[in-house]
């Protein structure tokens, strides 16, 4: 059954208001009426509950009514968690989502950033991913015509502009102080790519737990596995292999964690009896392991939430607060997957 206030005509606003339907239409598609006339059918359309549709919407706005998501893979869950959690948050006020794949080469940001230009839209969330390559130009291009960039998890090396991400820092530091804690001082550590903040961040966040403690830190314990699956599992290899290996690892991704977990698998390592695992992300299938895997949980849906408020303030003309630099803090899950020696 049809929803009642979907069915609202602009016939049922010159009833409500006793304005013309010419005046009416005038306001709708954007051109200016008076300041008591622009009230009064405010207040109605409020009252009443009228739809706009998305062309009328545009028209009235000046706003193409679409947002630029640009991203470095498509197949990253974490990536997907957030951008569900903008879109439904951009759907509220009729904003559809433009998707754009970079393929971790900037060469190809470039270009996409380049076509974006030709294109109207709104607003450009991008997920940078620890870039190597400047695209501040391109970026400051848009800011400089009034359109606003959200960096979501990682930031632009020289690009000042509003981002979103977890705290990293404290996260990673909060999950070697727990291993810590537990009686491991040998921890391996799979990191990400060393051009990323956010990579650079956890690092800097275990490190200061072993100073906290007063540990020694052996950089022979830290691989750069660039957030990948396949570079994790060989580097992780590595770390087992090692004369002195270690009684922990903590691999600082999604991807890397998988990557760790498939070779425990395929190495007949068992945890926590063998090795303690602390895994970073929470990803499909993940309480299908055994054991359940003790992990830092990032705020996705928050993330993708504040993004989405972020840009609907900058389209609504709202810079005073430029720019926001929101961290949000992430949840430990405490599982089976850690032995305390």
């Amino acid at each position: 059954m049809q929803d009642e206030k979907s069915s609202v005509t602009l016939r049922d606003i010159a009833r409500e208001t006793g304005i013309s339907l010419g005046t009416i239409s005038r306001f709708i598609n954007g051109e200016t009426v008076r300041d008591s006339t622009r009230a009064k059918l405010e207040a109605a359309i409020a009252e009443l509950g009228y739809k706009e549709n998305i062309v009328t919407r545009a028209k009235r706005t000046g706003n193409s009514m679409t947002i630029a998501v640009v991203v470095s893979q498509l197949n990253a869950e974490f990536f997907m968690d957030i951008i569900q959690a903008m879109d439904n948050s951009l759907r509220d006020h009729m904003y559809s989502i433009l998707l754009c794949n970079f393929q971790y080469n900037s060469k190809i940001l470039k270009k996409r950033l380049e076509e974006l230009r030709h294109r109207s839209i709104d607003g450009i969330v991008l997920f940078p991913s620890g870039l190597e390559g400047d695209v501040v130009t391109e970026l400051e291009a848009f800011l400089d015509e009034g359109t606003p960039v959200v960096v979501i998890d990682d930031k632009v090396h020289g690009l000042t502009t509003d981002s979103v991400s977890t705290d990293n820092y404290n996260a990673a530091y909060s999950a070697t102080e727990y291993l810590i804690r537990k009686g491991h001082r040998r921890i391996g550590f799979l990191a990400g790519r060393k051009s990323s903040f956010v990579a650079m961040d956890r690092l800097r966040g275990c490190q200061a737990a072993f100073e906290t403690y007063d540990i020694p830190w052996d950089d022979i314990l830290v691989r750069w596995a660039d957030f990948e699956t396949g570079k994790s599992s060989a580097l992780f290899n590595e770390l087992v292999s090692l004369s002195d290996p270690p009684t922990a690892v903590f691999p600082m991704s999604y991807d890397m964690t998988l990557g760790v977990f498939l070779s425990t698998v395929n190495r007949h390592i068992k945890i926590p009896e063998d090795l303690s695992v602390f895994g970073f992300d929470m990803f499909p299938g993940i309480d299908a392991l055994t054991p359940k895997l003790t992990l830092i949980e990032q705020p996705t849906a928050k993330i993708g939430q504040v993004a989405a408020e972020i840009l609907l303030e900058r389209i609504q003309g709202q810079w005073n607060s430029f720019p926001r630099c929101v961290e949000l803090k992430a949840k430990m899950i405490i599982r089976d997957s850690i032995a305390a020696i």
